[in-house]
């Protein structure tokens, strides 16, 4: 598989960097990193999902899928996968090298519902995609360590939504690889090891 690693830090950028490899003709991977912000699904309310103190602090950008609201910095790995295909699969499908790649590492992480993995009960990548004239974008992050004070402090997540996942808050029901992983000293590690796992299926 052909993986490019953007090299921006900038949540704008990597976003347009996406979405001209979705409107090429190339099947490829995407691995990259943001600088604290916060990724919305592209139908959501800013007002609605963000504090006003993230509003006032961070950037806050729409994706081009829907899902949920995303607090995002240096140790969160975001994966792309882009395909040519009439029609789309399951998410899953697109998804799954990911998943392989955890288990290859002997995490015993698994789908969720639609969009989610889940390690030990806790939420460690949220998934979507979208397929438009042939193309598939399916793309999902990776909580290599969280911040849970600035997730909490940047989101204003709708408490029936926490209740119909039986948690109390966001920092109940994420959780993070870092601790599962000793091997990597950091989530660039984790980001080599993921692009040299892709590069060679």
């Amino acid at each position: 598989m052909i993986v490019h690693e953007l090299p921006a830090l900038d949540a704008g950028e990597n976003l347009a960097a996406e979405e001209r490899f979705f409107r090429s003709d190339e099947v490829c991977a995407l691995l990259w990193r943001n600088a604290p912000c916060v990724i919305l699904g592209r139908n959501q309310n800013e007002e609605s999902e963000v504090s006003v103190w993230g509003r006032e602090n961070l950037p806050v950008l729409h994706r081009s899928t829907g899902g949920g609201a995303v607090y995002q910095d240096t140790d969160n790995l975001n994966v792309s996968f882009v395909r040519l295909e009439p029609m789309p699969r399951q998410l899953q499908a697109y998804m799954q090298p990911v998943l392989d790649f955890l288990h290859a590492l002997g995490l015993p992480a698994a789908f969720s519902g639609r969009n989610d993995i889940l390690l030990d009960g806790k939420k460690i990548s949220g998934c979507a995609m979208r397929h438009d004239r042939g193309r598939t974008l399916a793309h999902g992050t990776l909580l290599f360590r969280r911040d849970a004070d600035a997730m909490e402090k940047a989101l204003t997540p709708d408490a029936d939504k926490l209740a119909r996942h039986g948690v109390a808050s966001v920092r109940s029901r994420t959780g993070e690889l870092a601790p599962y992983l000793p091997q990597f000293a950091d989530v660039a590690g984790f980001q080599n090891a993921l692009a040299a796992y892709l590069r060679a299926i």
